[in-house]
């Protein structure tokens, strides 16, 4: 059951050293999101009067994060309340609200106008849930991901310019960073925070136990992330560089190195052309035709939209689940160089995303109107790609999925058996929803950034006003069981950037 009355608990990131160029892509460009070099932190405990006094009289706030998926653009907005006559002023995570718009930002990369239209829908939306005299003390953010981040960069760039321009004339709080791409690690970290969160399972970490927290796969379009607090992490970090796989924060003054990687190209929707090319002779780019094992030989897919592009795509008279197997194993282990990850034995597993989706559409969990998911094992996946890859022609049914269905459970498969390396009788969980939140990024990226405001004086965009005094100390939470003291939760390196949600190595 879901613990109603949750401690507040900020995530401050104090940033002492910027060295990032001016011009008017500096604050959000592709080029400059990869910047990572070495800059102070501190932990410090925070609660702010300023908060209490503005929030008096509604005891209710609110804070918008849009996603810009390879696939999607989903808005979440969070509501939170509080009775600040309370010592130590407990909060309430109360409610999300969700949307999603098709396709992704990445998809209006000849027509980046199209994208800012999508992104302005969704902020009318928010601006419906929340109420007119708290727009301007309502942070918004966009953070584009791997989709974007597969583009060329003055496309992507100037996709963000438009979306820019949106946001800035929302009559929502927007910061010098709201719009901006989201680093691949702070993908990993910040949905291994929320999953951790919403299953109270960050309290091992408070109480310093030695049990090992959840371990969070998300498979979105573009790219796919791995993240875990190792139990034993000289042996996880053994087989690869610890530089590139490790980011290290503090939890509730504790620090905790992170097993972190995300694999750019290796979403479900970019693997699907990798692995098609690998069987395409005389890839033409031109009419871009993709032949594959994976779907039956007389089958043809005339109108597959990618990244922009129209594909055809066919099958083979080699089409079988062992041929499928074949070319999606060369893509994970040899093309994409998936590493695996033994420690994930001794891990719950939570998986979600397109790893969710899948695992309904092909009757792996059953689907229930709460999408909690349910456990599964990884050898589901296989059974289930076995019978999809079965399927002659004229049984594919009509929905966008089930033409890719064959290779999109075989691709999962083996990212999991052949990648990660789990066995076929690995229980993991799929989900979608944890106490009825959705399971993704955007709920630890959203307390991120309102501790930002919280330590950050803020000019808002639109209305070009200076409040002297205001900051806007909002939060991040934790069950009352966990800890009994406002505490901070940081990353110990971050940017040059500046940004709302950098917490990068």
């Amino acid at each position: 059951m879901f613990i109603r009355n949750i401690l507040l608990v900020f995530l401050v990131l104090k940033i002492t050293s910027a060295n990032y160029s001016a011009g008017p892509f500096a604050k959000w460009t592709v080029q400059n999101a990869w910047k990572h070099p070495e800059c102070a932190t501190e932990i410090q405990k925070v609660l702010s009067p300023d908060l209490e006094e503005e929030e008096c009289d509604t005891k209710k706030f609110y804070a918008a994060v849009i996603d810009g998926g390879s696939t999607g653009t989903r808005l979440h907005l969070f509501k939170f309340k509080h009775n600040p006559e309370i010592e130590h002023s407990m909060f309430e995570l109360k409610k999300e609200t969700f949307k999603e718009l098709k396709p992704g930002l990445s998809s209006f990369c000849d027509n980046p106008e199209m994208a800012a239209e999508n992104i302005r829908h969704l902020i009318m939306l928010a601006k419906k849930a929340v109420p007119k005299e708290l727009w301007k003390h309502t942070p918004v953010t966009v953070k584009a991901t791997a989709g974007l981040r597969l583009l060329p960069d003055d496309k992507a760039e100037t996709i963000l310019y438009h979306v820019q321009d949106e946001v800035d004339e929302s009559g929502l709080l927007v910061g010098e960073e709201s719009v901006g791409m989201l680093s691949e690690i702070d993908e990993g970290v910040f949905a291994w925070f929320t999953v951790n969160y919403l299953t109270n399972q960050l309290r091992h970490v408070a109480l310093n136990a030695n049990k090992a927290t959840i371990a969070a796969l998300d498979l979105g379009g573009g790219s796919t992330q791995v993240t875990f607090a190792p139990q034993y992490p000289v042996e996880a970090f053994s087989m690869v560089g610890e530089s590139e796989f490790s980011h290290t924060i503090n939890i509730f003054g504790i620090p905790v190195k992170l097993y972190t990687h995300s694999y750019l190209g290796n979403g479900l929707i970019a693997a699907r052309l990798g692995i098609a090319q690998l069987t395409t002779q005389g890839n033409d780019s031109n009419t871009r035709k993709l032949t594959t094992h994976c779907l039956p030989a007389d089958f043809l897919l005339d109108d597959w939209d990618y990244s922009g592009h129209i594909w055809i795509v066919t099958g083979t008279q080699n089409s079988s689940f062992e041929d499928c197997l074949a070319s999606a194993k060369e893509y994970v282990v040899d093309i994409k160089n998936v590493r695996e990850v033994p420690e994930l034995q001794v891990h719950d597993v939570y998986v979600f995303s397109y790893f969710y989706d899948r695992g309904v559409q092909a009757n792996i969990i059953r689907n229930s109107h709460e999408q909690k998911g349910g456990w599964a094992t990884v050898g589901d996946y296989k059974l289930a790609a076995e019978r999809a890859c079965s399927l002659p022609a004229e049984a594919i049914g009509p929905e966008h999925w089930q033409p890719w269905q064959c290779l999109d459970l075989t691709y999962i498969y083996s990212l999991l058996h052949y990648g990660y390396g789990m066995p076929d009788d690995k229980e993991i969980h799929l989900t979608k929803k944890i106490n009825g939140m959705e399971t993704s990024w955007a709920l630890g990226a959203a307390y991120h950034m309102l501790s930002h405001y919280h330590t950050t004086p803020h000019t808002p965009a639109v209305t070009n006003e200076t409040p002297a005094d205001y900051y806007e100390g909002q939060n991040d939470t934790t069950q009352p069981g966990i800890i009994t003291q406002m505490v901070t939760y940081i990353s110990d390196r971050a940017t040059d950037v500046l940004s709302i949600f950098k917490m990068v190595s």
